[in-house]
């Protein structure tokens, strides 16, 4: 059980997020935990995700190592299983894509010699979902990570930096591992305030992709039951303090405003992305239907062969369309 307890917390973090972080650092020895510092403040080491696989490609020799395409509404996670996750790696080959799936892995990272910066999860364990859970998954993300961003405005509308920061968190009641986070991610992340805005508009697309109606009643600590059972009791344990069971008057406030801002600020729902997916949605019977096909139907709506391009990779991003095989699309 100690053994258990001492893992790194799994962090819910969106796609969005994860994917723009570029700040790595080490904790001493090889044996000494890494993490990825992302906008927010978060030092990952491991996360909880749940989404759809829209792909799987095995990449290696003798079916030795498998990569995987996890969509959240936000973006998607690169998932690599090998040798050294025997178990993920099956579950990878033997998914019939499109697939619900929930993840809990390490968080990696590839630095090659441009400067860029990749990263990527590497599974501990992987298992079957559902829509529910995904949507149960999409709102508790958005909830932990408004809160973070209102850390990071707060921490950015200070002035204040290094240990002077973190003491300016800690007096505001933020977590202190938040808060060593934040102060980095302050430190090291260029126009921070715009990355924030545009994780705002990220957190808004998320919650209306799973269209629910309570969003601000959710419960922060409900973790989904009979996931993983090693990380039931500590999965939920990232920035909320236990005797909070509620979402806090501050999120709730944070969705008010974000809602209130939404019409200013997310695609119209007649935009091209959105009219590509009803025409996906109409044509596709469940035997998928050719891209041709779609390009010439979205051209009849006035809409170039270009804008088709983006909007269907921006659909299969989020996890609402797959490419099966070449030149076809299906519906999630």
């Amino acid at each position: 059980m100690e053994k258990i307890l001492d893992r790194e917390v799994a962090w819910r973090v969106f796609a969005w997020e994860f994917n723009r972080s570029n700040m790595h650092i080490s904790m001493g020895d090889e044996r000494a935990p890494n993490y990825i510092i992302t906008p927010t403040g978060v030092k990952c080491n491991r996360l909880f995700i749940v989404g759809v696989v829209t792909e799987v490609e095995n990449i290696g020799k003798d079916n030795s190592l498998w990569r995987g395409r996890v969509a959240d509404p936000t973006g998607v996670f690169t998932v690599y299983a090998g040798q050294y996750q025997p178990e993920s790696a099956i579950f990878l080959s033997e998914l019939n894509i499109p697939a619900y799936v929930a993840v809990v892995g390490k968080a990696r990272k590839f630095e090659p010699e441009d400067g860029n910066v990749y990263t990527s999860v590497r599974p501990e364990e992987m298992n079957n979902a559902d829509e529910e859970l995904r949507d149960r998954w999409v709102l508790d993300t958005a909830e932990r990570t408004l809160e973070r961003i209102r850390y990071i405005e707060d921490a950015l509308s200070s002035g204040k930096s290094g240990n002077d920061l973190k003491e300016y968190l800690l007096g505001k009641g933020v977590n202190a591992v938040l808060a060593d986070g934040a102060v980095k991610a302050v430190a090291h992340y260029k126009n921070l305030d715009k990355t924030m805005a545009e994780l705002k508009n990220a957190v808004i697309h998320a919650i209306e992709t799973v269209a629910t109606d309570n969003v601000t009643k959710v419960h922060v600590q409900e973790a989904p039951q009979g996931l993983v059972n090693y990380e039931q009791g500590f999965i939920n344990q990232h920035i909320v303090k236990p005797e909070e069971n509620q979402v806090s008057p501050e999120i709730e406030e944070a969705v008010s405003e974000e809602e209130n801002a939404k019409s200013e600020l997310k695609e119209p729902e007649t935009g091209p992305k959105e009219i590509i997916a009803g025409i996906i949605d109409k044509l596709d019977t469940g035997k998928g239907i050719q891209y041709s096909i779609v390009v010439e139907a979205a051209q009849k709506d006035g809409i170039d062969p270009e804008t088709v391009e983006s909007g269907i990779k921006e659909l299969m991003d989020e996890g609402r369309c797959y490419e099966p095989k070449i030149g076809v699309l299906r519906k999630v």
